[in-house]
Parts: C-alpha cells; sequence; structure tokens
C-alpha cells in the first residue's frame, strides 16, 4: 500500500527537449501547462490535491506529504541532476535524488508517463530501445479490468512516435500493447535510426503497463507526446485510474502476464 500522504507531486523537469503539453521555454517557469491542468483536474475528479512543479528542489522538501509521485520528464536520472533544462529549473539535488528513493522504498506509489523511462529502466522494468517518426497506432487493450479502462473496448487507435522497449522484466502486468502488424514501413535516411527502424517490426509488445517495485506500485505509459493525447477522454481515465492505483485508493489485479499478454515482447524482429 502507498504511503499515508493523498497528495499528488506532478513532475516535469524536462533536461533534453520540452515536447507537448509542456510550456515552452518563452512562458514563465511557473506557467501552467496543458498537462498540469489536466493532472489538476484529474485530481479535482478523484478528490486528490495535485501540486505541479518542474523545480527539482522539491525533494528537498516534506515527500511524506504525498501518496504518488508522477513524473512527466526527460532526460536520465542523472541529467535530471544536472544543470541544463529546457525550462531553466533547478534539478533535482543528490539528497533530493537519495529522498525520492527511500519515499519509493517505504511504498509511496510512481507514475511515468512518456519521457520518463530514461529516468530510472529499473523502476520502470524495461530499457527504451529509441522511437520511430510519428504514425497512428492501436492500443490493444490487455488488461480490461485496470482502473479507467472500462470505456477502452478491446482496442483504439492514437497518433505518436512510437516508443520502442526491450529486455521487459518477467514481472510487468501489461495494460496496452503496440499492434504492430499492419504498421507503415518507415524509410529513414539517417543512419542512426535505421536498427532502430528494423527493431519496430516485431510481435506485439508493451505500450503501458503496471508493476510492483518493492512495496512501490509503479504504472507506466508511452503515450503523452501530443496535445492531442492529453485531451483524450481514454487517456484521463487510464490516468486517473493509474493514478487512483499508485496512490491506494483503489486495489487492480497487476499479477505478471508479460508471457500470456504478448508473448514475443522480448523478440525485436520477426
Amino acid at each position: 500500500m502507498a504511503q499515508t500522504g493523498q497528495k499528488v507531486l506532478y513532475f516535469t523537469r524536462h533536461t533534453v527537449y520540452t515536447i507537448g503539453a509542456l510550456p515552452s521555454p518563452l512562458k514563465p517557469l511557473d506557467a501552467p501547462s496543458l498537462s498540469d491542468n489536466v493532472v489538476t483536474e484529474i485530481g479535482k475528479r478523484a478528490g486528490l490535491e495535485v501540486v505541479c512543479t518542474n523545480n527539482g528542489e522539491v525533494f528537498d522538501g516534506d515527500l511524506s506529504q504525498y501518496g504518488t509521485f508522477v513524473f512527466f520528464s526527460s532526460g536520465s536520472l542523472q541529467q535530471l541532476m544536472g544543470p541544463e533544462s529546457t525550462q531553466g529549473s533547478p534539478p533535482i539535488s543528490a539528497r533530493g535524488k537519495d529522498r525520492l528513493f527511500a519515499a519509493l522504498a517505504a511504498g509511496t506509489g510512481f507514475v511515468g508517463i512518456r519521457n520518463t523511462v530514461s529516468c530510472s529502466e529499473e523502476l520502470i522494468g524495461c530499457h527504451y530501445n529509441g522511437h520511430v517518426r510519428t504514425q497512428a497506432a492501436t492500443m490493444l487493450v490487455k488488461s480490461p479490468g485496470f482502473p479507467g479502462l472500462s470505456g477502452a473496448g478491446e482496442c483504439f487507435s492514437i497518433v505518436d512516435p512510437w516508443y520502442t522497449f526491450r529486455d521487459f522484466q518477467s514481472d510487468i502486468h501489461v495494460v496496452l500493447a503496440y499492434e504492430t502488424a499492419g504498421a507503415e514501413d518507415v524509410e529513414i535516411p539517417e543512419p542512426r535510426w535505421q536498427e532502430i527502424q528494423k527493431k519496430l517490426f516485431r510481435p506485439p509488445f508493451p505500450s503501458t503497463w503496471a508493476r510492483m517495485h518493492g512495496k512501490s506500485r509503479v504504472f507506466y505509459t508511452s503515450m503523452g507526446n501530443y496535445d492531442d493525447t492529453w485531451n483524450s477522454p481514454i487517456f484521463q481515465a487510464m490516468l486517473q485510474g493509474a493514478i487512483t492505483w499508485t496512490i491506494g485508493r483503489v486495489d487492480a489485479d497487476v499479477a505478471p502476464n508479460l508471457s500470456a499478454a504478448t508473448p514475443g515482447a522480448n523478440q525485436l524482429s520477426r
């Protein structure tokens, strides 16, 4: 179960680049973004107070008030602890990093969105394997009973630059999977993309999942690159379900199902 704190910390420090649903570098540091507004509204619907920040110094403060951390960040943990930021925001300190992971070890929940996979692959449960250009993706609903997914049906479509992953940990519970059949065979001339491109065309693999990391309830979704996704009722309902599950308001069956839901998940090519 999550800790007794019932606030949600929504953390959006970006070090590599700023993507959709976040304020541009030209806006004031504390200007609310689309995603800030969406997560805040989700919190209101769930009866939860949301604190939104891209300031890494927040982890030097009182973390016991938070029942879950929601990260929509870019860059590795070391980059999040470094000075560079597209928003000009302060980094996470060494003390703040230790306090963050101590809170997770004590049972605070964690929701990772999109680029956050690079923050802690051990926590998320896989390795990031690059992405290809934007195209429509069919999301297969593999865990229809997960909180917030009752209205998603058997599948739905979004438009996103596809994220790919490798070395999935066997303990993950697949919530959504990419349907790779019929995916567009994109030709990208840059040599650095060619190997990644070949690895996209593979059996269906997880795009969204839940897992237990010690006492912490962890949820990750690769969706969230565009404003349209953040405005989607399906995405918002799923995110609300993830937040309420990680904070301990609701329970869910997150038994490992990788081999049953996506048996070829770790196969990088057909």
